[in-house]
């Protein structure tokens, strides 16, 4: 599961989500995440309500609301446990990620979770923890963001 990120747009004065290739992420999939358990708490008890209606309007950005929250909490950017590769999968249906909305929602609930917490608590890595168990061939155009590895 890809890495995913938000940017500043400086045309529109505001936060974008992004899913684009980048040696940078602030946020990971919840869809293949570990968390404590204590998150899931804090998610239900805790987060603000505004935030659980928007992401139930949407059907959408569950996931950023927990990359808020963690984020919030840790102060620290999360860490991604897998290779970067995009997941394919020919046989699976298609997605919700494949309608235009769903990335422009993404866009809104960024502002308004940032709206909500007061600031962004996102924090931007690089740092990627790959396990050696799996030999993983880096092609040559792709070695620019992992020089060492």
């Amino acid at each position: 599961f890809p890495g995913r990120f938000h940017a500043l747009d400086l045309n529109y004065g505001g936060w974008l989500y992004n899913s684009n290739y980048s040696c940078e992420l602030s946020m990971v999939l919840t869809g293949a995440a570990f968390i404590h358990k204590y998150y899931t708490y804090l998610y239900t008890h805790w987060l603000p309500q505004a935030i659980r209606d928007k992401v139930d309007e949407y059907m959408n950005c569950e996931d950023i609301a927990m990359n808020f929250l963690v984020s919030h909490v840790t102060r620290k950017p999360p860490v991604k446990v897998t290779s970067r590769w995009t997941f394919r999968c020919p046989g699976c249906p298609v997605s919700l990620s494949e309608d235009d909305t769903h990335f422009q929602e993404r866009h809104k609930c960024i502002n308004f979770f940032t709206q909500v917490f007061g600031y962004t608590p996102l924090l931007n890595t690089q740092f990627r923890a790959d396990s050696i168990l799996f030999k993983t061939r880096i092609p040559h155009d792709k070695q620019k963001c992992f020089k060492y590895i």
